[in-house]
Parts: C-alpha cells; structure tokens; sequence
C-alpha cells in the first residue's frame, strides 16, 4: 500500500493525469469528425480500442519512466531499501488505474450523445462505462511490454509499434480463426463480442452479448497481464541491481 500511495504522489502535478482525459476527449472529438452522430458511438470506440488506446498506453509507460529518469536515472530508488518488485508492480498498477479512469472519461464523452442525438443512441451509459472498463482490461497487458521495451530500445520503438501494430493486426488477424494467439485482437474481439462493434468498425445491429467469448478473452487477458508484470518486475529487479 506505501508503494501505491507513493507513486500517486508521483504522478501528481505530471503530463500523466493530463495525458487520461486529453486521449478519450481526442477520440470522442475525431468520431464527432469521422461518424457525425449517427454513428459516433460505435466509432468512438473502434478509434480508441484500434489505434488511440494502443498509443496512449505507450505514452503513459513513457512517461512514468522518463519522470524517474530525470528525477536522477533511477539511483534515488535503487539506494532506498525497497523492494524492486514491488516498486515496479505498484508503478504498473498505478498505470492501470489511470488507464481505466481514461476509458471511464471516454464511455462518459460518447454518453453526450444521449443528450445531442438521442435519435442515435446505440448504447446507453451502462452498457458503456462496463464495455469500456472491459476494453481496457483486455488491454492491460501492454503495460508490463511497454515497459519491458522502453528499458532495451528506448521511448520510440513502443509508442510507434505498440499502435501500429494494432492498427495493422487487428483486421489482418481479428477475422480469422487464430485471433485468440494475437493480444492486440482481444480488445476488438471483446468490442465485437460486448458492444456488437465489427472488426472494421461497423454496428453490427445487435446488442446481444457472446458471454462465452467474453469469458475466454477477460481469462487470457487477465493470465498474460500477470505473466508479463512478474517478468517486468523481475527485469526492473536486476536492473537494479547495480544501483543498491
């Protein structure tokens, strides 16, 4: 718990609490653009589950590292006598968090539709607040990987790659029978399979609900979340090492 608490003080006053409601005010702003009311709900999503998302997770990880990297490359804590893992596993829950609060901010901006456009309406605020919440879970994963890659290649190559490969991957692979191996397909498959969203990012003109396929996918994404954060703590452990 100190960890946690510490790392809100952290972030405090930082680019990071600005970063989780410019992202969704983004998104919401090129559906307005791209769908007009009619469909603004439903491409809001698809903007932000097939590119912005994928980009914001990797410029929240970047930012998390470059605040501890200014603040003096780390040596502070590597002198302190912390527990590294739990250092780390707090810094990627506290990312999680604000994560989740980016996509709460997000089913909130689509929800002024109901107000707007009420003849457009697809989803009402609940189906949104729980189908995002979900979008973001099935997401979490790129943090731990985020932050795996920032420590070998720098801050470049997981903003570019972390959105572009799922820009690129999801309509490649989301159709076929082999998008349950590909990570980046699960949120779009659980957009398909919750809200009804087509993997192009078409109303399918249901609303009716795949709880298997939501059950699988939350299951996987819950399972590779917590492998990928061992190793990123167990990484950030040793490369530590050096610095206690």
């Amino acid at each position: 718990m100190l960890y946690l608490k510490s790392e809100h003080l952290t972030c405090k006053r930082t680019m990071i609490n600005h970063l989780i409601w410019i992202a969704p005010l983004c998104t919401a702003f090129f559906a307005l653009l791209s769908g007009g009311f009619v469909s603004f709900q439903y491409i809001g999503f698809y903007w932000w589950y097939a590119f912005l998302l994928q980009g914001t997770i990797a410029v929240l990880c970047v930012l998390s590292w470059q605040k501890e990297e200014r603040a003096g490359k780390f040596y502070s804590v590597f002198s302190m006598p912390l527990n590294l893992q739990k250092f780390e596993w707090s810094k990627n829950m506290i990312l999680a968090e604000k994560l989740w609060i980016a996509g709460v901010l997000l089913a909130l901006f689509l929800s002024l539709s109901q107000i707007i456009s009420p003849a457009f309406v697809v989803y009402s605020v609940g189906r949104m607040l729980v189908g995002s919440s979900l979008i973001i879970f099935a997401s979490l994963w790129q943090i731990p990987l985020c932050l795996l890659v920032i420590r070998k290649a720098g801050v470049l190559l997981p903003i570019i790659g972390n959105a572009l490969l799922g820009l690129s991957t999801i309509v490649l692979i989301g159709n076929t029978s082999f998008w349950w191996i590909w990570p980046y397909c699960w949120p779009a498959k659980l957009a398909e399979y919750f809200m009804g969203i087509a993997i192009n990012g078409t109303w399918s003109g249901s609303t009716e609900i795949s709880y298997p396929g939501v059950a699988l996918i939350l299951v996987c994404s819950a399972v590779f979340y917590a492998a990928l954060s061992a190793l990123d703590a167990k990484v950030f452990e040793k490369y530590g090492g050096e610095g206690r």
